[in-house]
């Protein structure tokens, strides 16, 4: 019988996420806002390489698809760091990621990438840290990296850290509900965007968030009608290009597009038949050939 070789490198999917609800609710005395958000993970995904090396202490980062996130100031990077000062173990990293999610955009790429490095580089290293662990680190991480630890879809609130899953029923009337996004070829500042809600929008009342969705959960409220976002009372006041966009979709192709998160990025429930050339198009010829599109489904 021959010897068994360790595993010396894992390639771990990292998937996008939609905000179908997103209240804000307050700002905290840490300067965070408290949120109540309900998040679907997508199938569009980045995909994230981990390589152990001989160099001590080491880790690199190699971005594929946009070399700007190359370097060691890679969210992805600071997963390895902070799990390596929990474990106490020093073996050199190379972490790569092909990346397919875009920035700015409100879909959660760089908190997933982290979170899918701090997986892959636990599971490459025999899972020394149990699932609480890695919630910790993930939640030092970032607000919203928590939720990538999770399946199905997810309640969030406090700043982002609490997760809370729902019912299965929920998770299997949405699976593979078909999706097309459009980004702008602009991305949106969510600190920015923060600041300007605080400045001129009121918050919205914890208690009316819980119960709505809560009257979503028990299906009182279509999905169709539940999808929600604070942001958009600021985005589209500061882009006036999108409410005319948004109109248009609807009118032509009966598509009701909301922001995702704090944008840029902009999403729709489609059916199966609706065609998805003639949608690009008229994004195209509204925005410009440097528009992002995808088709895309949930994945819960």
């Amino acid at each position: 019988m021959g010897l068994s070789k360790a595993i010396e490198k894992i390639t771990v999917p990292a998937p996008a996420k939609i905000n179908l609800f997103l209240a804000i609710t307050g700002r905290r005395s840490d300067d965070f806002h408290q949120i109540q958000s309900v998040i679907s993970k997508i199938d569009l995904s980045d995909y994230v390489t981990l390589e152990k090396t001989d160099l001590l202490d080491e880790v690199t980062c190699i971005c594929i698809g946009n070399d700007s996130l190359s370097g060691g100031q890679n969210l992805a990077c600071a997963a390895v760091r902070q799990w390596r000062q929990v474990t106490g173990d020093r073996t050199g990293v190379k972490v790569t990621i092909q990346k397919n999610i875009p920035i700015m955009a409100g879909l959660g790429g760089g908190s997933s990438d982290a979170v899918s490095a701090l997986l892959g580089l636990n599971s490459l290293n025999g899972n020394p840290l149990c699932d609480s662990e890695l919630g910790n680190i993930a939640q030092e991480l970032g607000s919203d990296c928590a939720v990538f630890l999770t399946n199905g879809l997810a309640h969030v609130t406090g700043r982002g850290e609490d997760v809370h899953n729902f019912e299965n029923k929920l998770n299997v009337s949405l699976n593979r509900q078909r999706i097309f996004i459009f980004q702008p070829p602009i991305g949106f500042s969510t600190p920015l965007l923060y600041k300007r809600f605080s400045e001129k929008s009121s918050y919205s009342e914890d208690s009316w968030a819980s119960n709505r969705i809560r009257s979503w959960s028990k299906g009182t409220i279509p999905t169709i009608q539940f999808l929600y976002n604070d942001f958009e009372s600021v985005i589209l006041n500061k882009y006036l290009f999108l409410s005319p966009l948004f109109k248009l979709m609807e009118k032509v192709h009966g598509l009701s597009f909301r922001v995702s998160g704090s944008g840029s990025c902009c999403f729709c429930f489609a059916q199966n038949d609706t065609d998805k050339e003639s949608v690009e198009q008229l994004i195209k010829e509204s925005l410009g050939d440097e528009a992002g599109f995808w088709e895309t489904r949930i994945n819960c």
